[in-house]
């Protein structure tokens, strides 16, 4: 498939001897692989001499389901994650600093610095980036090993982001939650036609938005799934779904941060996407469960019925899983500025 022929990057086209400039060109290819709401790649990379800037592309947003810009910023923090691992690992710590940071106005300028000595964690992290996929398929039951957990754990707490686990009780009541997250969003048609709209069937050539496969869908049914969605009641099918499948996923975990001002935001997607690439490397997979966030009373009852004492940025369930195709990505030329 010619829309995910962007996967294919590899190691050995690092231009050793390049400038620093083709070098960050380079590197950015590995930061479009990052994941974003509905798959917008909601970025746009610029490169200088010897820096990149990282900005938020608001021509992708989804002004329904994420009105106030947080996933697409966190999006935007995701990106940045893939840049600042490939970075580590070609040698290079880094510096950033926030060139705007408003909810409609926010970018990112990324410094590198050679010297760095690569450890272990940057080459696991690295060979994780073309690997990572979000799986919606069932987990199996094997049930995540704590000291990987705890890596996950400090791993987050790196970007001052927490991973809260959730287990028993507060399962329960995540799923009670999700369901009706399900229930209010297939019932509201803005959002059912916003979703449509990124919803593409596997044949199509589209770069960007959720092929029928991701969902786990033969190609007869993702022709049909645009459709589906932005014309019938599919709200108790999918509660009960995401029911099953938390109940079969080892580990549901969200991530909190102390604040909710796009900072916060970007470095959650920070956060998030180095936690995806420490699970890839574990051969562990996640899918998102984020409809109680998108929507304002839900999100408050995350907070209260959970304990949270700060903000709900992501929830998701991670186990081992059978290996997903990649999902469609622009090329950098449409990335550049």
């Amino acid at each position: 498939m010619k829309n995910t022929e962007v996967w294919n990057i590899s190691e050995k086209d690092y231009p050793i001897n390049g400038t620093l400039k083709e070098i960050l060109k380079f590197i950015s290819g590995y930061a479009i692989l990052a994941p974003s709401g509905h798959n917008t790649q909601p970025w746009k990379i610029k490169v200088n001499d010897n820096s990149i800037e990282l900005l938020a592309d608001f021509s992708r947003s989804l002004p329904v389901i994420d009105q106030m810009n947080r996933q697409l910023i966190t999006g935007v923090g995701a990106a940045a994650g893939n840049f600042f691992t490939a970075l580590n690992y070609f040698g290079f710590n880094y510096t950033y600093t926030f060139l705007k940071k408003e909810r409609d106005n926010f970018s990112v300028l990324i410094t590198p610095v050679k010297g760095r000595i690569a450890n272990p964690k940057d080459k696991n992290l690295f060979l994780a980036l073309t690997k990572r996929r979000t799986n919606r398929n069932p987990f199996d039951e094997k049930l995540i090993d704590g000291l990987i957990i705890q890596r996950f754990e400090t791993i987050v707490s790196e970007e001052r982001i927490k991973l809260l686990v959730q287990e028993n009780e507060n399962r329960n009541k995540l799923i009670s939650i999700i369901e009706e997250g399900d229930k209010i969003q297939s019932s509201n048609q803005k959002f059912c036609k916003e979703l449509s709209e990124w919803v593409h069937p596997e044949r199509a050539d589209s770069k960007d938005g959720i092929p029928g496969y991701a969902f786990g869908q033969n190609d007869m049914i993702s022709t049909s799934g645009p459709f589906y969605i932005g014309n019938l009641d599919w709200g108790k099918i999918q509660a009960g779904r995401d029911r099953n499948l938390i109940k079969g996923s080892p580990l549901i975990v969200i991530l909190e941060s102390k604040n909710n001002t796009p900072e916060d935001w970007f470095k959650t997607g920070v956060a998030l996407e180095r936690l995806l690439l420490c699970a890839a490397s574990e051969n562990i997979s996640a899918s998102y469960l984020n409809q109680p966030l998108e929507i304002p009373e839900l999100n408050q009852k995350v907070k209260s019925e959970l304990n949270i004492k700060g903000v709900p940025q992501q929830i998701l369930r991670m186990g081992y899983g059978k290996t997903v195709k990649p999902t469609p990505r622009r090329k950098l030329e449409e990335v550049f500025l």
